[in-house]
């Protein structure tokens, strides 16, 4: 009887841990991705916060497949004896922005400056020479030993050279006389009233490039790709290509007004409550003129003559408090606006969290028989009320064992890929790289399946020893990793790019995409019935042996699966669903962002 006593306990005891563990595991994800959707990640930032220290840009979300940019856009144009300075300043958060002069002296030149002395946003000197740059990932810069030492940090570097200098070329002398950055965090766009203009970044061999405009009439462009080092930097650019095709139409004197070239910022202005574009500047070199304008009133400017205001030196203060009170009011209005999108984008997020867990309530409280209900866990985690209809449905339906397989093999991708995709937003290393993100989407659910979500849950419930049950579940799995993570991009993809064109990236950013990716895995779970009957058929079973032994009691749960040598023909077949959902999600994102 003791010895019988044992062995009921030894069952109930591994029957306890085989059915718990995955539903601590699914609790877990679901908490990761419930705490990634309020920022925890941060360290408690912010969004603002966050935004600010990366000036982050929301093309980082899928990389090359990106419809809706943010970051700073620069040009400067030259035409005859007309030159122009424009840029955008892409922000979240205008009270960053004062405005302060310089006066000049037999030394220095008399300078305006928009932004902070700490970070410089945009300058002017009376000799008409301008400033403004463009926020990057980190890059680092080789040392310069034996140059002269610059004091004061880095915005210290920008009110320096606007003092010193008049020109392009001094401007490049003084950098190759002075102690460099270790590290730059953008690109600096300088224009002088010559017409010439210099882009400064950190090289890909770290050192300090200059890519300067071609002489005479031309333009240069710059945004948030370094220009001498493309793969720092988010590339393509939506709004680099528009500006250069709208600035390559400006091809003689007549043309070139400051009307035209306020209708290039206008064109590749952004509006979205993440990041906007707080301000727009236009400088006309030649005439000492600078043009502002507050968020898009581009039919209201702020005209500063740069010599006045160096003449009478005004008190630094706010920017705000330079334009007209009704400018100001249009701009609290407009910024209402949009932040209220955020609002109603926020609600279907946490409506969907909400039915997750008043799905997996239904779950465990709504079952008579609780054996075997932690490997349905993940379902309802993962898939929500649909995943209770498919739990559902395999309980009534006759040959449920495909349709218990599909699921089950799907559920764990939708956190992976949910994952990879946050992580593209919050880790711009990631993000910005295309060619490392589709890798990622590649391998990475296949690895989480193997090490996380499929083969150890299956080697407890069917008590079999990992390592060989890994090895044989590899060519399935490849299957249906391929089938699942074509579906849920096919799905994922668009709703990211849409959702993040609309609101940015917020608190229910990542409930949105797990909603969206529900409705991937159910197209995926549909998908792969047919390649898992086609498998029950030839004696090969996992999930649903360990599902119906549990739930019948029985001791009896061995895996099986099909060799390389069975299953071959349907590796290549889910390859074709991999690329077939990556194009439709890619097709179906340019179709929503109206053509991109």
């Amino acid at each position: 009887m003791k010895q019988m006593g044992k062995a009921v306990r030894r069952r109930c005891g591994s029957s306890l841990l085989a059915g718990g563990l995955p539903l601590l595991l699914a609790g877990g994800l679901s908490v990761l991705l419930a705490l990634l959707s309020i920022g925890a990640v941060r360290g408690g930032e912010s969004d603002v916060e966050y935004l600010q220290r990366r000036r982050w840009s929301a093309e980082t979300a899928v990389g090359c497949a990106v419809a809706h940019p943010r970051g700073c856009t620069i040009f400067t144009i030259s035409a005859g004896d007309r030159v122009f300075f424009g840029g955008n300043d892409d922000w979240i958060n205008f009270d960053m922005n004062y405005y302060w002069v310089a006066p000049g002296d037999a030394d220095q030149h008399g300078a305006i400056f928009f932004g902070k002395p700490d970070n410089v946003q945009q300058a002017f000197n009376e000799e008409g020479l301008a400033y403004d740059s463009n926020g990057l990932p980190d890059a680092p810069v080789n040392d310069h030993p034996g140059r002269t030492p610059v004091y004061g940090g880095y915005g210290a570097y920008i009110l320096k050279i606007l003092k010193k200098c008049a020109t392009i070329d001094e401007v490049i002398d003084w950098v190759n006389d002075h102690v460099w950055h270790d590290v730059m965090w953008d690109q600096m766009h300088f224009a002088d009233a010559t017409g010439d203009a210099v882009v400064i970044s950190a090289g890909p061999d770290g050192r300090v490039a200059f890519t300067r405009k071609p002489p005479g009439d031309g333009f240069l462009v710059s945004t948030n790709f370094n220009v001498a080092h493309p793969g720092n930097g988010t590339r393509p650019c939506w709004r680099y290509d528009l500006a250069q095709e709208m600035l390559s139409e400006i091809d003689a004197e007549a043309d070139l007004t400051a009307e035209r070239a306020t209708d290039v910022l206008d064109a590749v202005h952004v509006a979205s409550p993440n990041g906007y574009t707080v301000m727009s500047v236009l400088g006309d070199l030649r005439q000492g003129r600078v043009y502002v304008y507050l968020f898009e009133q581009y039919d209201a400017p702020l005209v500063l003559d740069i010599a006045e205001e160096v003449a009478r030196a005004p008190g630094p203060g706010p920017l705000l408090d330079r334009f007209p009170d009704e400018t100001v009011q249009a701009y609290d209005r407009a910024v209402q606006r949009m932040m209220s999108r955020s609002t109603k984008w926020a609600i279907p997020g946490y409506v969907w969290l909400a039915s997750v867990a008043v799905s997996v309530g239904v779950l465990i409280l709504g079952s008579g028989n609780r054996r075997g209900i932690g490997y349905w866990t993940p379902v309802v985690l993962a898939l929500g009320p649909l995943g209770l209809l498919f739990r559902s449905l395999a309980r009534r339906a006759r040959g449920p064992e495909a349709l218990i397989e599909a699921a089950m093999d799907v559920a764990g991708h939708v956190f992976a890929v949910v994952g990879i995709f946050t992580a593209a937003i919050l880790v711009p290393e990631i993000g910005n790289r295309p060619k490392l993100l589709i890798p990622l989407l590649i391998g990475l659910p296949l690895a989480f399946a193997l090490f996380v979500s499929q083969t150890p849950l299956l080697a407890l419930g069917a008590r079999q020893g990992y390592a060989h049950l890994l090895l044989n579940r590899l060519p399935g799995t490849i299957v249906t990793t391929n089938v699942a993570v074509g579906s849920l991009v096919a799905v994922v993809l668009p709703t990211v790019n849409v959702q993040l064109g609309i609101t940015g990236f917020g608190a229910s950013s990542v409930l949105i995409w797990w909603a969206g990716a529900a409705l991937g895995a159910g197209l995926a779970i549909l998908l792969l019935i047919p390649y898992h009957r086609w498998a029950l058929r030839r004696g090969y079973a996992a999930w649903s042996t360990v599902v119906n032994s549990l739930a019948a009691g029985d001791d009896a749960r061995s895996v099986t699966s099909a060799p390389w040598r069975r299953i071959w023909p349907w590796i290549p077949a889910s390859g074709l669903v991999l690329v077939a959902g990556a194009a439709l999600g890619m097709v179906a994102t340019s179709l929503l962002a109206g053509g991109g």
